[in-house]
Parts: structure tokens; C-alpha cells; sequence
């Protein structure tokens, strides 16, 4: 007989969150580098910037109070 493996739904919720910020931290350094590099308007990175942090920083604190506050 095989033992019973039990796994919560708060860890893999966790582990999904923490995958999902690795990937996000990994996405955004790749980013930051390659317009860093490669970009050739200054209000035009200063807008791209902006809008990336607008957009992914919500998201990303509606996952952890979900996480941490709501499972």
C-alpha cells in the first residue's frame, strides 16, 4: 500500500505566488536591461516604466493580501 500524500491548498497557492514573483522578478531585470540598452527616446522609457509598474504592482499586491490575508 502507498502512503497518503496530503497537500494543502494554501501551500500550493504559496508556491504558485512565490513561482509567479520569481518569474515577474526574472521578466522585469530582463526588461529593465534590454531597454536600458537598446531604448533611444528617454520620455518614451519613462512612459514604458510607468505603465509596466501601474499595471503588475496592483497585481501583485491583490495576490498577496488574497494570499496572505484571504486563504
Amino acid at each position: 500500500m502507498f502512503p497518503v500524500i496530503t497537500i494543502s491548498l494554501t501551500f500550493i497557492a504559496k508556491l504558485a505566488f512565490y513561482l509567479t514573483v520569481t518569474i515577474y522578478a526574472i521578466f522585469s531585470g530582463v526588461l529593465f536591461y534590454h531597454w536600458e540598452n537598446y531604448s533611444t527616446n528617454n520620455s518614451v522609457t519613462k512612459i514604458t516604466y510607468l505603465t509596466f509598474l501601474v499595471i503588475t504592482l496592483p497585481l501583485l499586491f491583490i495576490m498577496i493580501i488574497y494570499l496572505f490575508f484571504i486563504i
